[in-house]
C-alpha cells in the first residue's frame, strides 16, 4: 500500500472525531461548572451574612436591656443563620451600637459591643432621620469572610453588611446596666 493511498484513507476515517470533539470540549464545560459552584456558593454566602446581620439587629431591638452574655448569644444566633456555612470569629466580626438622637437631632453613640476579629465600623451619622429626638436605632455592621471553593483562583471574598432597627420595647435599650448619655 502507497503512502498517498494511506493519507487519503486516514483523511476519510471519523471512527475517533467524537472522542476528539469531547476531549476538546471538556476542560470548557468543567470550567463552566466550577464557575456555576462558585456563583451558587456566593450567592448562598451573600444572603445568610445578610440574614444574620438582620437577625442581630433585630434581636438586639427586642429587648429592654443587653448584657455581654446576652449579646454573645443573639451572635450564636447569627452563627445559627450562617450554618452550614463557617460562622467562627475568623469568619464573621459582628458590631453593634445603640445610637441615640439627642434633643437636637445629632446622633450620640450610647454603647457598643464588638464581637469577631474582623467587625467593621458604624458611621453613627448615618442614623440621622432613622428615630424622633430623645429616641435611639440599633446599627449593626458586619463583615463575612467567605472562603472560595476555587480557593487558589479567587481567594478569600470579605462581604460588608449593615442593618438598623428601632427599639420595640423602650425608647433606650441599656447595656450591662446603663443605656449611655443622650444630651
Amino acid at each position: 500500500m502507497s503512502p498517498t493511498r494511506s493519507f487519503r484513507r486516514l483523511g476519510r476515517d471519523r471512527s475517533g472525531v467524537a472522542a476528539l470533539e469531547f476531549a476538546l470540549i471538556l476542560p470548557v464545560m468543567a470550567l463552566m461548572l466550577m464557575g456555576m459552584i462558585e456563583v451558587f456558593s456566593l450567592i448562598q454566602a451573600y444572603g445568610k451574612a445578610l440574614s444574620a446581620a438582620q437577625t442581630v439587629s433585630d434581636l438586639t431591638s427586642r429587648a429592654e436591656s443587653q448584657t455581654t452574655a446576652s449579646m454573645d448569644a443573639v451572635v450564636t444566633g447569627a452563627q445559627a443563620v450562617l450554618y452550614p456555612l463557617p460562622g467562627d470569629a475568623s469568619k464573621l466580626g459582628v458590631r453593634v451600637a445603640s445610637v441615640g438622637i439627642s434633643s437636637a437631632g445629632q446622633p450620640v453613640l450610647l454603647w457598643s459591643y464588638s464581637w469577631g476579629g474582623s467587625a467593621p465600623s458604624i458611621d453613627i451619622a448615618k442614623a440621622v432621620g432613622l428615630a424622633p429626638n430623645g429616641q435611639s436605632v440599633i446599627m449593626v455592621a458586619s463583615r463575612y469572610v467567605h472562603e472560595s471553593p476555587l480557593q487558589y483562583v479567587l481567594g478569600d471574598v470579605a462581604m460588608n453588611y449593615s442593618a438598623v432597627s428601632r427599639p420595640r420595647v423602650v425608647r433606650l435599650i441599656s447595656y450591662n446596666g446603663s443605656t449611655g448619655t443622650l444630651p
